[in-house]
């Protein structure tokens, strides 16, 4: 009897392992199928803590923190994407830094509101120095080209060419966003201009069809006063005019009141 039962235990463990085979490679056939069926995207609805806009979770995600180089007229201009790429008719944001600037530098502080409203462009001005900064020369109408460059180069990655574009100019690229505007030199809805000691009028702003500016400045700056009587007396010849403290800092956009700047760029280019 003893030398029948090793064969029949041996007989009964082949058996027990030729199940668990079973099992396993059942288990692994399952999951393979799994994972090459396509998962169905649910769009989850997020609140961004630094913009307070509700978007797409999956969107948000893709969303470049770097700005993105498009090419126009053998120009690169930096660039942010709409916040949404599904978004319809994005219009086009025209960033225009200061005298001995750079583009890059201005660009990303920006990208929050702009995204919200379409295609952030930021050029470089149209002289160079020697140090490798940018600053506006040259005419109006030579300024107004750099600015219809970016335009084209927006509107080729799908901002609406029909709409009029906003305008964000920082200390010199305030004062040529101005002018800009004085000249009826392109078409623009709002204005947002920083750092400058401007005084725009109702009449010359109605008549070059901007229907919302926005007057900034940090509390250090010495444009500051002058920005808030320019934007009271707007205020009581009936303009849709804010102005807006960037915080206790100086001549600069790189605001403590990152949010608050969002908020006026968006406002900014609202329709009324």
């Amino acid at each position: 009897m003893k030398s029948h039962s090793f064969p029949r235990a041996a007989r009964k463990t082949a058996a027990v392992c030729l199940a668990l085979a079973v099992v396993v490679i059942g288990v692994l056939a399952f999951a393979a199928r799994a994972a090459a069926r396509p998962l169905p995207i649910h769009a989850h609805f997020v609140t961004d803590a630094h913009s307070r806009t509700t978007r797409d979770e999956t969107a948000r995600a893709k969303y470049p923190t770097r700005p993105l180089a498009l090419a126009e007229d053998g120009k690169t201009i930096l660039a942010f994407p709409p916040r949404t790429p599904a978004q319809r008719s994005p219009i086009t944001v025209v960033y225009l830094h200061g005298i001995h600037g750079r583009a890059e530098n201005g660009c990303p502080w920006l990208r929050e509101g702009s995204s919200e409203l379409g295609w952030l462009v930021c050029p470089e001005a149209n002289e160079q120095l020697a140090n490798g900064t940018f600053s506006w020369a040259g005419t109006a109408a030579d300024q107004r080209a750099v600015v219809a460059r970016a335009e084209r180069a927006a509107q080729a990655q799908g901002a609406d060419s029909k709409s009029a574009s906003v305008l964000v100019g920082f200390s010199q690229g305030a004062f040529v966003a101005l002018d800009l505007t004085a000249h009826h030199l392109g078409r623009y809805r709002g204005l947002v201009l920083i750092g400058a000691d401007v005084a725009p009028s109702r009449a010359m702003l109605d008549a070059s069809g901007v229907n919302r500016i926005v007057l900034a400045a940090g509390d250090l700056d010495g444009s500051s006063a002058p920005m808030k009587r320019a934007a009271e007396h707007l205020r009581r010849e009936g303009m849709q005019v804010r102005f807006l403290s960037l915080g206790r800092i100086g001549h600069s956009y790189e605001t403590t009141e990152k949010e608050a700047l969002r908020d006026a760029i968006v406002w900014a280019g609202s329709s009324s």
